[in-house]
């Protein structure tokens, strides 16, 4: 199923860095709508993080299947489902009355984006080396982080003119996706022929396990943020319209990051340079719990672009870097992902609740902490096994 049924064509990049940036958009949109829409029906932080660990759940557990699945099912057939699937979500949220509708509509939007994201990025990775893999992981990351950037900042300047407009865009935009799946016909690149790097390969699969525990610790602290600092803000005064610049400074960084991370090979097969942005994010979620100014907030948030972009460029690289089908290692990459956006709301809205607002982002920056101490155990643990078996490269 690699071409639609009508005339116009395009580039399958393309596709799919439009396709990315489109849902996280809509994402973005949703993401600041549903803490405003939750707060009014009376949501208070434990709520907010529960709804945002219900979503995660959905998603971190249907990526696990999801991948595996599309590898067998069809790339562009699964999304076809999923993106239909996603707009109805976002139209849902303009019916609800009661919280308990926040995490029926939560489980379902989770579900649906599992089947999205695991297959969109393993075909864009099909039949990739290493130099153009780069390219195209950079060009997706900037695209789809561009929503980010543009979601929330528009979700914060509709929202005052009423939430039938924020959803009604988020569903309207989303209702384009499946659209384009079935209608575009789309271009496909060669498949690169060039001999594999046997030596980056096996380095790849010592890096993988350690970017996926780098990335579960930034989407921890990333779900805590996205989930609890609407309402954090918000009780300190700060405007929804300001609320909603703040949050897209996270999308800012990222996108910055990534266009500069995507132009250069120099931080692949390297602990350093993940290691010294994690300790960067870890300081900066400390300005978020002992910080009282926009000002002393963007600076916490911005942090928090350049740690998602460094971590889940490590991740997706390595997940795509490899041989044979990438559905499945998309998948489990996704549902690491999904995983920290569980865990983290989910912890931080019980520890706000018993012990305050800003104990979330303090337990956000250890478990960062943490996860530094296990990388640097993986990698030496690795290097020492690939050292003990003959002919392997590390």
């Amino acid at each position: 199923m690699n071409e639609g049924t009508g005339g116009a064509v395009m580039k399958k990049e393309t596709f799919l860095y439009l396709l990315g940036l489109i849902m996280d958009g809509c994402a973005g949109l949703a993401g600041l709508g549903v803490p405003l829409l939750a707060m009014r029906i009376g949501a208070d932080y434990g709520d907010l993080g529960a709804i945002g660990a219900t979503g995660s759940l959905a998603y971190s557990a249907g990526c696990f299947f999801a991948g595996s699945l599309a590898d067998r099912m069809g790339y562009r057939r699964m999304m076809t489902l999923c993106s239909l699937g996603s707009a109805l979500v976002f139209g849902a949220y303009l019916l609800v009355d009661q919280i308990w509708q926040f995490y029926a509509i939560a489980l379902a939007g989770g579900l649906c984006n599992s089947g999205f994201w695991p297959p969109l990025q393993a075909w864009l990775g099909k039949g990739k080396g290493r130099r153009s893999l780069l390219q195209a992981v950079g060009r997706f990351n900037v695209a789809w982080s561009l929503g980010f950037l543009v979601g929330p900042a528009l979700a914060g300047f509709l929202y005052p003119h009423g939430v039938v407009y924020v959803f009604g865009v988020a569903a309207g935009l989303a209702a384009l996706l499946p659209l384009g799946l079935l209608f575009l016909r789309l271009r496909e690149p060669e498949a690169e022929t060039t001999p594999a790097d046997t030596a980056s390969l096996a380095a790849s699969r010592l890096f993988l396990p350690i970017a996926w525990v780098a990335n579960f610790s930034t989407f921890f602290a990333n779900g805590t943020v996205r989930a609890l600092f609407p309402k954090f803000a918000t009780d300190l005064g700060v405007s929804p319209g300001l609320l909603g610049g703040l949050v897209a400074l996270i999308g800012l960084a990222q996108t910055t990051a990534f266009l500069l991370i995507s132009r250069t090979e120099r931080w692949q097969f390297r602990l350093a340079p993940l290691v010294g942005v994690q300790l960067l994010a870890a300081a900066g979620l400390c300005t978020l719990a002992f910080g009282a100014s926009p000002a002393t907030f963007a600076v916490g948030l911005l942090i928090q672009g350049l740690l998602v972009a460094a971590t889940f460029t490590a991740s997706i690289f390595y997940s795509l870097h490899a041989e044979g089908p990438g559905g499945q290692r998309t998948g489990i990459h996704e549902g690491i992902v999904g995983s920290g956006f569980l865990v983290g709301p989910a912890a931080g809205g019980l520890l706000a609740d018993h012990i305050g607002p800003r104990a979330p982002f303090l337990l956000a920056s250890a478990v960062i902490l943490a996860a530094i101490l296990l990388q640097v155990f993986m990698l030496q643990r690795g290097r020492n096994a690939a050292l003990a078996t003959p002919g392997t490269a590390a």
